[in-house]
């Protein structure tokens, strides 16, 4: 291996450098945090009966107070994805799910 090869794997890319710095000051869940703060606002009238549970590999999963809840979220996931991830860089949330645990 030449030594121009050596000296090219030590340089590091700004874009590296800003992930490397958000995972240790502990902003990589930041997407989380953001999203417990708008559910409220986005949700409107809706949030008292609607419970956000949990999110995973993108899905939503939401707890409601009732079956008539649920068939309102299930009506309302479209436009309710929609204006979740105009908060986002990049949309995530590609489903929203009912669960009862």
């Amino acid at each position: 291996m030449t030594v121009e090869k050596e000296k090219a794997g030590r340089w590091s890319t700004a874009g590296d450098l800003v992930k490397s710095f958000s995972y240790r000051a502990g902003t990589v869940n930041d997407k989380l945090t953001l999203l417990n703060a708008v559910w409220d606002k986005e949700c409107g009238a809706y949030a008292k009966y609607w419970a956000l549970a949990a999110v995973k590999r993108g899905t939503l999963f939401v707890r409601p107070k009732s079956a008539a809840a649920a068939q309102e979220l299930q009506m309302r996931s479209g436009v309710l994805i929609r204006s979740l991830n105009k908060y986002f860089s990049r949309p995530w949330i590609t489903a929203v799910k009912t669960t009862y645990r």
